[in-house]
């Protein structure tokens, strides 16, 4: 177990160490390492003394992560010997999913650094593993990317205050300052109005220099685009239409907020394995980075919101084509919201697809129309776009709560999730001209349900849910079943 520091004093000074200790080291491009980089104390250590820096440099924030509520997919478990201690419990001898999802997440930047395939993919499905070409394109990616020695530690420093908009303390310390805000912020906005306020002690401590401006505007771009959102189809074209006009002459900064991102998917599992970055597999990189160029495309103006989105889609379809599933067109609405669906599922093989697809054609036609409808809301002139979010982890949750059961219980159990989400829906469906608005629904609240061996042998017990007010949408749009599409579903 680890001391950690006491005092705001105490606390700067590890800063300043760590700081120093990457002080005059320069990434170089292409791969190359300048100036010792791999030879930096902090890409040297073993994983516990890198557990044990990070605990005691970051101790007040990572103190703050304690609190914060765990979301879908990180209700903890306890360790085992085979694991080995968590880093939470190295530093708090205790459990806490969010700051094991942190530490590992940093860890996963120091096996990047080092060209440490093995630590990295270590505990890794062998069937879908990080291809070894695939890492060095990603470390390629990081190196390439931290330009100065300011760029590691602000690196660290945006994955540390990442999810501290999850302390349920920091909506409560942003209260006066919401009414600038859209309403009902999610927790990257949260996260940003208190660093707009100087509520962040350790994003104040760059005020004035060029990694406090990056560290803004890559918080700023969170606040307003979430990239894992898109990676998953979870978000609608319309989260994108400012990506332009937020993201112009800001190139380092985005790169700066994609490496984040890969760090955050990389500890994503970190509260029940942390011994790797575990998440970050083959199908979930591609996706990123696909997500990612899409990006670049709308900033370039090679493609529309819309186009760049698609492009998410198209890539799944590629996927699951090569499979030997059906390839789906993104022209087709019916088949754009099963890719959707598929996309929101993480489905990777052609086994699982024809669960989503068998799930999705079960449907009442009344029922899959109205999801379709919800699903080709862009958000762009064409009315209320609805974000279900958190519903690419009930997906998830879904077919781990299933894992063993037969392929008539798992297609049974997604067809009560697709019916669930048509409520989330309520009713939006595209309405070309119409006030463009995206709105996000989250829908944890069922994540009690899914996760429960009542829904694995009664999956339509979730008809019965009530959707809580918080997460209800009121679509003022009469819904016709004869006037949405003319194509109806084979």
């Amino acid at each position: 177990m680890f001391d950690l520091p006491h005092g705001l004093a105490r606390t700067r000074e590890l800063r300043e160490s760590l700081r120093l200790d990457i002080q005059n080291v320069v990434l170089g491009h292409n791969g190359e390492e300048l100036h010792g980089v791999g030879r930096a104390k902090l890409f040297t250590l073993n994983d516990l003394d890198a557990v044990k820096l990070f605990g005691t440099t970051f101790a007040p924030e990572l103190s703050g992560l304690k609190n914060a509520a765990p979301t879908v997919e990180s209700s903890p478990i306890k360790a085992t010997e085979e694991f080995g201690p968590f880093p939470s419990q190295l530093l708090f001898h205790e459990d806490y999913a969010e700051v094991n999802r942190t530490i590992v997440g940093m860890l996963a930047l120091k096996w990047l650094v080092a060209g440490d395939y093995d630590a990295f993919t270590g505990q890794q499905f062998p069937a879908a593993k990080l291809r070894r070409e695939s890492f060095d394109r990603l470390r390629e990616l990081f190196m390439s990317g931290l330009k100065t020695e300011e760029d590691v530690y602000a690196l660290l420093v945006a994955t540390v205050v990442n999810d501290l908009g999850k302390d349920p303390n920091m909506p409560k310390k942003v209260t006066q300052f919401l009414q600038e805000y859209p309403p009902n912020p999610n927790h990257d906005m949260i996260v940003y109005i208190a660093a707009q306020h100087g509520m962040l002690p350790l994003i104040n401590e760059s005020e004035g220099t060029a990694s406090h401006k990056r560290l803004m505007q890559g918080l700023l771009f969170g606040s307003e685009v979430n990239i894992a959102q898109l990676a998953q189809a979870e978000s609608a074209p319309g989260t994108l239409k400012n990506v332009k006009e937020i993201m112009a002459g800001q190139e380092h900064a985005f790169t700066l907020k994609f490496m984040e991102l890969i760090l955050d998917v990389a500890g994503a599992d970190g509260h029940h394995d942390a011994r790797c970055a575990k998440p970050m597999i083959e199908p979930v990189f591609q996706g990123y980075m696909v997500a990612r160029q899409a990006l670049m495309n709308i900033v370039q103006e090679k493609c529309s919101a819309r186009e760049g989105y698609d492009q998410v889609l198209s890539h799944r379809s590629g996927i699951l084509n090569k499979d030997g599933f059906t390839a789906l067109s993104v022209q087709a609405p019916y088949e754009r919201a099963l890719l959707r669906l598929l996309t929101m599922g993480r489905t990777t093989t052609n086994e699982q697809a024809l669960w989503f697809n068998r799930a999705f054609r079960n449907l009442s036609y009344k029922t899959r129309r109205a999801l379709s409808d919800g699903l080709n809301v862009d958000g762009i002139d064409d009315g209320v776009a609805i974000v279900p979010y958190y519903m690419p982890a009930l997906f998830s949750e879904t077919l781990k709560t299933t894992q063993k059961s037969s392929n008539d219980t798992k297609v049974a159990a997604l067809e009560s999730l697709m019916r669930f989400l048509a409520r989330i829906y309520a009713g939006t469906k595209p309405v070309p001209g119409a006030k463009g608005e995206v709105t996000e629904c989250s829908v944890a609240f069922a994540q009690d349900i899914v996760k429960s061996n009542d829904f694995r042998d009664n999956p339509a017990i979730l008809d019965k849910l009530e959707i809580p007010e918080a997460s209800r949408y009121i679509s003022t749009v009469k819904v016709d079943q004869n006037d949405s599409f003319n194509q109806k579903p084979t």
